[in-house]
């Protein structure tokens, strides 16, 4: 049987790259497992119970089948630290995360970049996607190519060895464990895709978490700009959340990347914004107009004139957080 393995998330701190008066807020982290050292260790919970037994279901289970029972472990495992659940999302989450647990099953990688060069917020955003989304992922990684089972059935083991994989992870590689314990989480979308049996081979599932964080609503953005075209950002943030700032980060324009790289790579960081927009009475290039949980804006979509994937941040604060949480993170092309 192949070797099973999982991948790895690494700690970043996200920093503004706007000026800030003396108030303004302070930002370092997105929300979920690319946080920094001082956040993971304030927002990690200290445990309240021990794990309850989840029985395991008879028999193979079908995809809709382990989607269920993962979430059941997800909840289990979040419970311990007196989280509350997450919803299973059969949306924007699932559809991306069924699509890059395909993507890794079908070409045999492991990590966070698609085959076609896509990161997690743009394949949450292609999907429909408006929040925030932070992404666990496991897979093999012998680069072989595979054919999928449309309709595979899934061994309960598989869903269990990977989610303790990931809850039992030990500091400072520990990025899937945070992930799964940010107490903010409100759904997750699982993708689980599995190659076709053969008479040499015995199939391994392929996982993906999609961890969403739904605060509020926000206008559509397009998928397609011109470079220096502006933008139009609003939107509204809820309660128990309130909205602190909108960012612009730009990485270059995806384009497909090789197995083997793909397997390198593995972590991956949610780009720093090159530009920060707060409310008035910060020191800002534009001023966000607010009213309310209501806040509006035209930014220019241009990182020094170069064209790729830009991506568009809105910002929170959250109770419980001592930083500002990315709560929306959209994606478009501009070239």
């Amino acid at each position: 049987m192949r070797a099973f393995h999982v991948a790895c998330v690494l700690a970043v701190a996200l920093v503004s790259c706007g000026h800030r008066g003396p108030n303004a807020p302070t930002i370092s982290t997105a929300p979920g497992a690319r946080a920094s050292p001082t956040d993971q260790a304030a927002s990690e919970p200290a445990v309240v119970a021990p794990a309850a037994a989840v029985p395991p279901p008879g028999g193979k289970l079908t995809l809709a089948d382990a989607r269920r029972y993962m979430l059941r472990l997800i909840n289990r495992d979040r419970a311990t630290m007196g989280l509350p659940p997450v919803q299973l999302d059969e949306g924007p989450a699932q559809r991306a995360g069924q699509a890059h647990a395909e993507d890794m099953a079908k070409n045999g990688y492991l990590g966070h970049w698609g085959s076609d060069g896509s990161v997690p917020e743009e394949r949450f955003t292609e999907a429909g996607g408006t929040d925030m989304v932070l992404e666990n992922a496991s897979c093999f990684t012998d680069e072989q190519k595979r054919t999928l089972d449309q309709s595979p059935t899934i061994d309960p083991h598989n869903v269990e060895q990977t989610e303790d994989m990931f809850f039992h992870e030990q500091p400072p590689h520990d990025g899937h464990r945070k992930n799964i314990l940010k107490p903010w989480h409100k759904t997750v979308g699982i993708g689980v895709a599995q190659p076709v049996a053969t008479q040499t081979e015995i199939p391994v599932p392929c996982f993906s978490q999609e961890f969403v964080d739904d605060y509020g609503t926000y206008a559509p953005v397009p998928p397609r700009a011109r470079v220096g075209d502006m933008l139009h950002v609003e939107g509204s943030v809820a309660a128990p959340a309130t909205f602190a700032g909108v960012g612009l980060a730009r990485v270059d324009a995806p384009k497909p990347i090789a197995v083997s790289e793909l397997n390198r790579r593995r972590s991956y960081p949610v780009p720093t914004p090159y530009q920060m927009y707060w409310p008035p009475g910060f020191q800002t290039p534009i001023p966000v107009k607010v009213s309310g949980g209501k806040f509006a804006i035209d930014v220019p979509v241009s990182d020094g004139g170069k064209p790729g994937l830009y991506e568009v941040s809105i910002w929170a604060s959250i109770p419980g957080s001592s930083d500002l949480a990315m709560v929306s993170l959209r994606t478009l092309v501009a070239k």
